[in-house]
């Protein structure tokens, strides 16, 4: 059997049976080792204390870590492993604490959205009756005020938590096919957007292009949309390209056609965490 060329050889989001996913670290470095990968890094979701469902544990996050840094050295003559994690918005992680717990680095995601007045929090990612209900409740209905305020916790954990790649940029748009919640192409919508991104290229933060909606069947397209990438080409932040896998079957799940939708934007290189520092590979 002929395996599939590599064109794209890392992807550093990937969640394994430690939070809401399928397989064992282990099995995806294998996973990145057949395929031919430079570098390969797992990165689970970082606990919540008001949502346990889907996240690592405090003390599965030890075990995580530990496991990790024991693969690395195990398969280091084979490929590079590097120890991540996806911190949610609402976890408060920083370099510091990125340091002290031994991360290589670090995805900042905002999956939630407080409510102003009571201590609720509203998932954006679940299901859509959960974004609905999110989206009713936090400002009587007001989709606008709900969307922009799922954009500046963006912008505060760029800010305040300074992580080095930014999830998932427009995850807010998971459920909104044919616009059923809201209308991207509105202006107050591309004007939002707009902030955050010139927020984003002044923090020197990596901007991936993620493929796990679409693994997932939620939408046709990755994140960011399109006329996202455009602007993010022309204020010259840099992009690489993840898979969100939750099994090792996704782990490079849509990358030869990203590369190609890149590419016809006007990108010419992505960035690959290779030597222990992120460093551009050429599309």
């Amino acid at each position: 059997m002929q395996t599939k060329k590599i064109i794209f050889p890392s992807n550093l989001h990937a969640h394994t049976f430690y939070c809401d996913g399928k397989n064992n670290p282990e099995d995806y470095i294998l996973t990145a080792i057949e395929k031919g990968f430079t570098s390969v890094g797992l990165s689970g979701h970082s606990f919540t204390k008001f949502d346990t469902e889907y996240c690592m544990s405090e003390k599965g996050t030890l075990e995580y870590l530990k496991e990790l840094k024991n693969l690395k050295e195990k398969y280091k003559d084979r490929i590079q492993v590097y120890v991540g994690i996806e911190a949610d918005f609402y976890s408060g992680f920083n370099p510091k604490l990125d340091e002290n717990l031994g991360l290589d680095f670090r995805i900042g995601s905002v999956h939630y959205i407080k409510d102003k007045e009571k201590d609720e929090y509203y998932c954006i990612d679940n299901t859509p009756e959960i974004l609905e209900y999110g989206i009713k409740n936090y400002a009587n209905g007001d989709e606008k005020a709900f969307i922009e305020a799922y954009f500046d916790n963006i912008v505060e954990m760029v800010h305040t938590q300074k992580p080095d790649i930014i999830g998932h940029l427009d995850l807010v748009k998971k459920f909104n096919k044919d616009f059923k919640y809201f209308d991207e192409n509105a202006e107050w919508y591309k004007n939002k957007v707009e902030y955050v991104l010139d927020e984003i290229a002044k923090s020197g933060a990596i901007i991936e292009i993620n493929t796990g909606g679409m693994s997932r069947g939620w939408t046709q397209t990755p994140y960011p949309s399109s006329f996202i990438l455009e602007r993010i080409l022309a204020k010259n932040i840099p992009i690489t390209i993840s898979s969100d896998a939750h099994e090792t079957k996704n782990i490079d799940f849509y990358f030869d056609e990203s590369l190609e939708i890149i590419r016809k934007i006007g990108f010419k290189s992505a960035k690959i965490l290779k030597d222990g520092k992120f460093q551009d590979f050429n599309i």
